[in-house]
């Protein structure tokens, strides 16, 4: 078990999906014109394995993320290592670091009774579309400081070279205003339409010493609200990306 690190956030997650995404969507009044609208799209190496489609980057713990915005705001690229330990993160990344264009976190995720520690390498900027107008994919445009992270953690050019961009999904991000909850909640929206996929993410942010109640809480709530919340659900990431590759591999 990894050490805690110091002053790390705890993300807690809920999501609803399928056909009780849009009856959430309604109890919790949120309304896609208030809301921030981002297109979002992995890369990873897909290849089919007896009838199905194996992930190679996501199954060995890596998540490459671009989400584009449709106003004004910049963009955002997201490396990210999860599971993790902090422990044997690389050296050199081992602690949180934030500089004027990128930002380092290393935080647990809570989704029901799942905790894995995650560290991601967040970077701002504008970039480019994802696929070519003849539907071939264009590679990440990673970073300096996420090239060396992700080399140093065993993700060196070899294993990034020829990547397939999975996408798009469409996001919306709101911040609603929940009573009873002690601590602001974030609500996020996927939607693969394509696929006639769709999640309804839930999450809030705490210290280490209120996580536990903080999750008995947020999920209390929004079961009072007659949500269907899951005690087991399923990462929204695979199930999007892994539809997302089974289609471009008919």
């Amino acid at each position: 078990m990894a050490h805690t690190v110091e002053n790390a956030d705890v993300e807690i997650k809920v999501t609803v999906s399928g056909e009780a995404t849009a009856e959430a969507c309604g109890t919790l009044e949120l309304d896609p014109e208030d809301g921030r609208h981002r297109t979002v799209h992995f890369w990873d190496s897909p290849r089919r394995s007896n009838g199905g489609v194996e992930l190679p980057l996501l199954d060995d713990g890596l998540v490459i993320r671009l989400r584009k915005t449709k106003k004004s705001d910049k963009d955002d690229l997201t490396v990210k290592l999860r599971p993790c330990d902090p422990d044997r993160l690389p050296v050199g990344w081992r602690t949180p670091q934030e500089q004027e264009e990128w930002e380092f976190k290393i935080e647990e995720d809570w989704t029901g009774r799942n905790r894995v520690w995650a560290a991601s390498l967040k970077a701002d900027g504008d970039y480019g579309r994802p696929t070519t107008d003849d539907g071939q994919s264009g590679q990440p445009e990673l970073t300096d400081e996420q090239r060396d992270l992700l080399d140093r953690a065993g993700f060196g050019c070899d294993r990034l070279k020829d990547l397939v961009a999975l996408g798009p999904i469409g996001s919306v991000q709101w911040k609603p205003s929940l009573r009873d909850l002690i601590h602001p909640v974030t609500a996020e929206l996927w939607t693969v339409a394509d696929q006639g996929l769709s999640f309804l993410e839930l999450s809030v942010r705490t210290g280490p010493a209120e996580a536990s109640a903080a999750q008995e809480l947020l999920v209390r709530t929004l079961r009072d609200r007659g949500l269907r919340v899951s005690d087991r659900p399923e990462s929204k990431t695979r199930t999007a990306m892994t539809a997302l590759a089974r289609a471009m591999s008919r």
